[in-house]
């Protein structure tokens, strides 16, 4: 825990405060002892409506060359997760970045 800070007074004096559980999942809550501030580790997915392991799930889905309908209609039939095409195309545009990096080091990996 010693690298974790508050995110508001910049205290490293962090411990853990339980569980929160939501449709997305759970995680975990840290207290700053400091400034009494309850916290979640940001994991980039802040504020999504959806679970990670669905827009995961729908970017690379997209990346094998399927449209965003074949994307959308997949989630509905296969996992019962439904969502428009245009949310697809925001996530895709969104995350897109953090896959992009890693294929380039997974090619540079097979290369060796």
């Amino acid at each position: 825990m010693e690298s974790q800070k508050c995110p508001k007074c910049g205290g490293s004096h962090i411990v853990k405060r339980g569980k929160r559980y939501n449709k997305s999942g759970k995680k975990q809550l840290y207290l700053c002892v400091k400034c009494n501030l309850t916290f979640i580790e940001h994991d980039g997915f802040e504020r999504m409506r959806k679970n990670k392991k669905d827009i995961v799930r729908a970017i690379h889905l997209h990346n094998d060359g399927l449209s965003l309908f074949q994307v959308k209609n997949h989630l509905w039939q296969h996992d019962c997760v439904k969502v428009s095409r245009e949310a697809v195309r925001l996530w895709i545009k969104k995350y897109s970045v953090f896959l992009k990096s890693d294929k380039r080091g997974s090619k540079a990996n097979n290369k060796r």
